[in-house]
């Protein structure tokens, strides 16, 4: 039997569930003498250039049998979400390509 169970059951006292739980909640991982106060994927910034072939790459996927004007509209669409932005004929060269 730990310290941490009841003599009875072997299951953990109040007290010990409260701090594994508390321990647990904590919004700060610490790794070593490193703490990450940010999510992992925050710390690795893609390039615009690596998004934007991201977004032709998945939008080419899902409309590739929509035609060429559809691609240019959605690519319009996606790269204004991602606040990216191009020139209408630089998305048309984009479709294109």
């Amino acid at each position: 039997m730990t310290s941490g169970e009841s003599a009875h059951d072997n299951t953990p006292t109040e007290k010990a569930t409260a701090e594994r739980d508390a321990a647990h909640d904590s919004p700060i991982v610490r790794t070593g003498d490193v703490v990450q106060t940010e999510p992992a994927m925050d710390m690795n910034d893609t390039s615009t250039s690596e998004k934007v072939e991201g977004i032709v790459a998945q939008t080419r996927a899902d409309h590739a049998v929509d035609g060429q004007d559809r691609i240019v509209e959605v690519l319009k669409q996606r790269l204004d979400q991602a606040g990216i932005e191009m020139s209408d004929d630089e998305i048309v060269q984009l479709a294109k390509d």
